[in-house]
């Protein structure tokens, strides 16, 4: 591999992870709707405009009855002019909703608007005076003024009634609190481990990193048992086929003869049970029972219908104004007593007169006061009080009697009507109180009914749908993602609830069983709308592979036997604990062996012809430090945990292996390689095919050869950070089977012998925490760009312990001496070599380099290259 170019333009700090596909994944087709008019959606969803039309909903609900209280009609005009920009801005609302909502336009939602915005017409003072639903106030003669109070009433009826429509208005406000939920909840992060209660104060020891933590364990020897059973069912049916015709009548007798034995001695009630199952109709009848959503929905309802039927019956009436005022006609027996004391002969005008401001001082006290007087007495003034030219025609009720001229005598009358106008202004005002008052009613029972009937189909259907549907969409775009997730838990789950604790279990148990190579697969699959093909072309990835396998695991296998599969699964928590903590994934457990995988993204790389180019070296010198950091946790782990040091004192390993201990050889090194499935309709694996995996298995066996725990490829360790780097040594350049490019060949210094036991322990549901926590830890140290990998391994107790006899002498002796080697000065090597082992004395590659050099007397080969071929695999 050719040296890395980074790219300067790119900022240093990065974080590991793989965001290669940052495109949300719409598995149901919601987002498939094209926005045709992306200015009038922003315009109609801002904020600015759902204020300003929430506003003047709230206004159209109770303006007319603020200006009938507070003022009087000199406001008219100014209340008229709100009016009608009321009805301009919901028009113009109507008009772009109808364009860039789906299924609006002509919908049931569409036809209330427009109901309420039209209704509002009827606020429209002058409005109703040109159309006639209010009287004029020039009209003076009986045939006028009759007129003018039938419309008053009539019209003041009429506005009252259309004006109920104007609560449809109130839809619009739940409609917009609706919305900001239903945004609210999209902007809600998915639950996951995170919400459970942190433990950093309970167990300080968590940044230290210093426990274990378990992963999912895997059965990583079904393939070998399976092969097994395979072969003995194989023999058996050998054996059997010569007698199978002859034993076929016998075995069909025992049968049932076996099935009517069982039959008489299991319980009825058993009996019964097959019985039903014989005949599936009945058992569906039977089975057939309704759901707890569905009760639940049903009770609930019926029971809140109940209630607000019985709520509005008692307190409707509470809001008639017939309830408050009774109505008054003691203006039309005082123009009428007017009447008759004007036509009884010989009456003087100071009686009329006198009688006049009687009436006049008794109403003074009413309700509706006398507000203007007409007489057909031309020496007697009219009466009119100081506000009665600012009321409306609908704060004035008109009574009126004819005078017989005959009777009253020619000399002294006029029009001979006798006209009294009641002030009905106080009890308009009260009226309109009772209406804000009822309005206010109407709004909370119609919103609470909305959200009584809604709450519970959102709680136990609707919101768990759309938890459903983000959360599919979640696990298609990122699979990996559903071991995160958390449940959800109730005292006794719904069948919603089930179902999404269902999709969550499968979307784990996916991710477990595909890992991260699978989640194309998975992803692919779930946005699709036609059938499963799991076999979809591979995709080209780069990435580091590292390979791990359990020494003497042959012997293991035969002296444990079955529980050799607990033996996996523990050193398989902890393989796979460690490389998820270090942003690597677990790619196949097979048997006794790991093929793990830390991923880089498809952004972070390009290839220009046979180079490779990085975006940000950085990443990749993070990326790098993690899997060896990952690799060393791992050796540490084995030499120290527990459970695992309990093997070391299995009497049946000691017998076969005396001085027993779980050993693990690793290999690292860093390629492209071809992800996708492997299999066919039947049974798929999601990995990875390349020559850069092999070459990650090969190191691996090479470690044998070399008396080592870790080998790293030259093509990885170029892209250690330097602190890393400290801590490994080049113990051989070699080519392999099948390569004739050289590959230098490195090992990490550390010892692990006679570590102290790991001394903390959690319950399981607890280590899962801690687990989780030290990864998150990690991941901010990286986030923030503060990692130190030199600082790091010191601080962590689990590194220091199997780096902290690392001697420099050794080092640098061994150094001197490698380099005489790849020279071709062999002597010279061979002398510092012999330095170097004198301080460690059972180093394995200086074993190995020794057999090598001795093979021709430490004398470099003419043709020395400074390589040599890996015969052993």
């Amino acid at each position: 591999m050719s040296e890395a170019q980074v790219n300067p333009e790119v900022d240093n700090q990065s974080v590991i992870s793989d965001d290669s596909n940052n495109e949300d994944v719409d598995v149901f087709g919601q987002d498939q709707e094209i926005d045709k008019f992306p200015l009038l959606t922003s315009i109609l969803d801002s904020s600015w405009f759902q204020i300003l039309v929430n506003l003047l909903t709230i206004y159209a609900l109770f303006g007319d009855d603020i200006r009938i209280i507070a003022f009087d009609k000199r406001a008219d005009d100014g209340f008229d002019v709100i009016t009608i920009i009321c009805m301009i801005i919901f028009s113009i609302e109507i008009i772009i909703a109808s364009l860039v909502r789906t299924d609006y336009f002509n919908s049931f939602f569409f036809w209330l608007d427009i109901i309420s915005t039209v209704s509002q017409i009827l606020d429209i003072t002058s409005f109703n005076i040109a159309v006639g639903l209010q009287g004029s106030v020039a009209a003076k003669s009986a045939s006028q003024l009759s007129q003018a109070n039938k419309a008053s009433k009539t019209s003041s009826k009429a506005i009252r009634v259309v004006r109920l429509v104007r609560l449809i208005r109130i839809v619009k406000l739940y409609k917009a609190a609706s919305y900001s939920q239903e945004q609210a909840f999209k902007r809600q992060p998915i639950r996951t481990q995170t919400t459970k209660k942190s433990k950093a104060t309970i167990y300080p020891s968590v940044y230290e990193n210093i426990n274990n933590g378990p992963v999912e364990q895997e059965n990583l020897n079904k393939k070998e048992n399976n092969t097994e059973q395979r072969g003995s069912i194989e023999s058996h049916k050998l054996e059997g086929e010569d007698n199978a015709n002859s034993q076929e009548n016998r075995e069909n007798q025992n049968m049932v003869a076996k099935q009517q034995q069982i039959d008489n001695q299991i319980p009825k009630v058993q009996q019964t049970r097959r019985q039903s199952m014989k005949e599936p109709s009945q058992v569906k009848a039977k089975e057939k029972k309704e759901s707890r959503v569905s009760k639940r929905l049903s009770d609930s309802t019926t029971k809140k219908v109940i209630i607000l039927v019985i709520i509005l019956l008692l307190i409707m009436p509470l809001f008639s104004s017939d309830y408050y005022f009774e109505p008054s006609y003691s203006l039309a027996y005082a123009a009428e007593y007017v009447r008759v004391v004007a036509e009884i002969p010989n009456t003087k005008l100071s009686e009329i007169n006198q009688t006049i401001y009687f009436v006049i001082d008794q109403h003074k006290s009413f309700d509706t006061p006398v507000g203007y007087i007409t007489n057909p007495f031309t020496e007697i003034e009219n009466y009119e009080t100081p506000s009665y030219q600012y009321l409306r025609e609908s704060s004035k009720s008109y009574y009126f009697e004819l005078v017989d001229p005959v009777l009253v005598g020619l000399d002294y009358i006029g029009d001979p009507v006798i006209l009294f106008v009641s002030d009905n202004s106080d009890v308009e005002s009260k009226n309109s109180i009772i209406n804000i008052v009822n309005t206010l009613f109407v709004s909370a029972v119609l919103l609470f009914g909305a959200i009584a009937f809604s709450n519970d189909a959102n709680n136990v259907a609707l919101k768990p749908i759309d938890r459903m549907i983000v959360k599919v969409n979640l696990i298609a775009k990122n699979p990996q993602l559903a071991k995160e997730m958390k449940l959800e838990s109730e005292g006794t789950q719904k069948e919603t609830t089930q179902i999404e604790n269902a999709i969550i279990k499968i979307g784990a148990l996916l991710a477990l069983g595909f890992g991260d190579a699978g989640s194309a697969i998975i992803g692919t699959n779930m946005a699709s709308s036609g059938d499963v093909d799991p076999m979809l072309p591979g995709k080209r990835k780069w990435a580091i592979y590292g390979f791990c396998d359990i020494r003497n695991f042959t012997d293991a296998t035969e002296v444990l036997q079955k529980d050799v599969m607990l033996f996996v699964n523990n050193i398989a928590e902890i393989v796979h604990s460690m490389v998820d903590r270090y942003q690597g994934s677990a790619n196949k457990n097979i048997g006794d062996a790991f093929l793990l995988v830390w991923k880089i993204n498809d952004s972070q790389w390009y290839e220009d012809g046979n180079e490779i180019k990085w975006s940000n070296l950085v990443f990749i010198n993070q990326l790098a430090d993690c899997a060896l950091i990952a690799f060393m946790k791992i050796y540490a782990k084995i030499n120290r945990e527990p459970k695992i040091l309990e093997y070391r004192n299995d009497e049946r390993l000691s017998q076969r292996l005396p001085g027993y201990k779980v050993k693990m050889g690793f290999g690292l090194h860093i390629g492209w390689g071809i992800e996708g499935a492997i299999g066919s309709e039947f049974k798929i694996d999601a990995s990875y095919l390349s020559p850069n995996v092999n070459m990650a298995s090969r190191l691996e066996a090479a470690t044998k050869q070399y008396g080592v725990a870790v080998l790293i490829s030259s093509e990885l360790h170029q892209y250690f950070s330097n602190e890393v780097k400290k801590y490994t040594r080049q113990i051989d350049k070699v080519t392999v089977k099948g390569s004739v490019k050289p590959i230098g060949l490195f090992t990490v210094e550390m010892e692990a012998d006679d570590l102290p036991p790991s001394k903390q322990d959690y319950p399981q549901e607890e280590k899962q925490q801690v687990m989780y926590e030290k990864k998150q830890i990690f991941l901010q140290q990286l986030e923030s760009g503060d990692f130190n990998a030199e600082l790091y391994m010191k601080r962590n107790k689990d590194l220091a312990l199997i780096t902290k006899n690392i001697n420099q002498e050794f080092l640098h002796q061994f150094g001197q001496g490698f380099q005489g080697y790849l020279l071709g000065n062999w002597k010279e090597a061979h002398m510092l070599f012999e330095k170097a082992k004198q301080i460690r004395p059972n180093d394995g590659p200086i074993s190995t380099l020794f057999n090598v050099m001795g093979e021709t007397n430490f004398k470099a080969p003419s043709d020395w290259k400074g390589y040599r071929e890996l015969t052993e695999k």
